[in-house]
């Protein structure tokens, strides 16, 4: 018998973690397997990487950090506050996937500095992109929680701060304002994320409209499905509303997608693979309205009244944005950081001031915010490196976007955006395996497009061509 505590692997990819307690029942694997007894060929439920792409998350924190052991919370005493952190430590603004990440990989650089990490919701752990594929799999909000933000920060050795928004940044006396206090930061990180497009739309219910970016506003949405919901009009027929659509179709909703475009993913692929993605969705029971937006959304009776541009309207339950995002610049503009579409950052991740480093969604690198994980894992890699003195600078590559949507699973990477989403693409393959397009342009890497069975290869065909 194996009396070695169970431990927890990590998906660098897509942030999904495999606990050998937990097992992945779906995939094969009872509670209790360890990461040695899983097969070779075992699939991240979330990006299809292999067993191999996984690492181990710290078991315990490997240092008692300066100053003694991490503390959690904070102080709500009515009339008084308190000052946190210190010139000595790394103050971690956002609890999403980049201000773990930052965490995770500052504490395995150096055991001893320390570090806090601020958070204006709870801070739970949790991998992001299963938000858009759990409900097929019958998982509640409370199954996406991998870890609270105490056990993780025990974990790390990392003090956490949660529900504690964050008002000012104070350069010259590097501090912090909060409500529950100032905090003391000899380098801040900014992983402020992005927020949801705000859309035009007319109306008395147009406040009505859900935009879904994080555990706490999906818990609205479960909520409101729970409640008896049926119908869901998505606005966006990009990446995550393409998931949400076949999720919720998948979990027996009515669903309706509404979109400027004139087919799904416009921007990302072909024309032909586009198109039989919307087929293939079609045929679940997706009412596709393209080519439209939504103009107004009133109260009816039995729910909301949608009026789309072209003056055709429908009934439905809820509405749901997925219409894209905009980092959260706003803070940093205030504290006089230079901003761009993003916070500029340099390849260190370092800001117009050179002890507040940016990352993940919010951050601009050379005109570009990476919006995937694993762009944002080796960010964070770059600003452990760069705090202790090394070079380890984070170059920026095309991302690998693998597309969660089980009907028609896809790989797809875009090295050269100016060779167009619609021009020389060469079909390598195209049988009942699924499709194999690639494009290519003379001194290019190639971009490639893969379906079904073959999206599975797209890691190594990533490997191939950039290392």
């Amino acid at each position: 018998m194996n009396d070695t505590p169970y431990r927890k692997w990590i998906c660098d990819a897509c942030g999904y973690i495999y606990d050998e307690a937990k097992g992945d029942p779906d995939g094969g694997l009872p509670p209790g397997t360890r990461y040695d007894d899983m097969p070779d060929d075992w699939e991240c439920p979330l990006c299809g990487l292999r067993k191999s792409d996984l690492r181990p998350l710290p078991e315990t924190p490997i240092a008692e950090p300066a100053g003694g052991p991490p503390s959690v919370g904070k102080d709500r005493r009515k009339g008084q506050q308190r000052r946190f952190g210190g010139p000595a430590h790394l103050v971690i603004v956002g609890a999403g996937i980049a201000g773990w990440s930052v965490a995770e990989a500052v504490r395995r650089r150096d055991p001893l500095r320390p570090i806090l990490l601020v958070s204006a919701c709870d801070g739970a752990v949790y991998a992001k992109p299963s938000l858009s594929t759990s409900l097929a799999k019958a998982l509640t909000p409370a199954d996406l929680v991998d870890a609270s933000a105490e056990t993780r920060g025990l974990e790390l050795g990392v003090e956490t701060l949660t529900r504690a928004r964050v008002l000012k940044i104070d350069r010259v006396k590097r501090r912090l304002i909060t409500a529950c206090g100032g905090i003391g930061y000899g380098n801040l990180v900014l992983a402020l994320g992005a927020r949801q497009r705000l859309l035009p739309v007319a109306g008395d219910a147009a406040d009505e409209v859900l935009r879904v970016n994080d555990l706490r506003t999906y818990r609205e949405l479960r909520s409101r499905l729970d409640a008896g919901a049926r119908h869901v009009t998505l606005l966006g027929a990009g990446l995550i509303g393409c998931e949400f659509a076949d999720d919720l179709t998948a979990a027996g909703h009515r669903v309706t997608v509404v979109d400027p475009a004139d087919r799904p993913l416009s921007a990302l692929l072909p024309v032909g693979v586009a198109n039989a993605l919307r087929d293939r969705l079609a045929d679940k029971g997706v009412d596709w309205r393209l080519g439209v937006t939504l103009a107004a959304l009133g109260h009816a009776e039995d729910g909301l009244a949608a009026q789309l541009s072209d003056d055709e309207r429908l009934r439905t339950d809820i509405v749901l944005s997925a219409a894209g995002l905009l980092p959260v610049t706003e803070p940093a503009a205030r504290a006089g950081i230079a901003i761009n579409r993003g916070i500029v950052a340099d390849r260190d991740l370092c800001t117009s001031d050179p002890v507040v480093y940016a990352i993940g969604d919010c951050a601009e690198i050379e005109g570009t915010c990476f919006s995937y994980i694993e762009p944002i894992r080796r960010q964070a890699e770059a600003i452990a490196a760069h705090l202790v003195g090394e070079e380890e600078p984070f170059i920026p590559l095309p991302p690998l976007v693998r597309i969660k949507t089980p009907s028609m699973p896809m790989t797809v990477c875009v090295s050269d955006p100016r060779l167009g989403a619609q021009q020389n693409w060469e079909a390598i393959s195209r049988d009942v395996k699924g499709i194999r397009l690639e494009q290519r342009g003379v001194g290019t890497k190639p971009n490639f497009v893969l379906t079904d069975d073959y999206a599975r290869f797209g890691s190594e065909m990533y490997r191939e061509h950039f290392g």
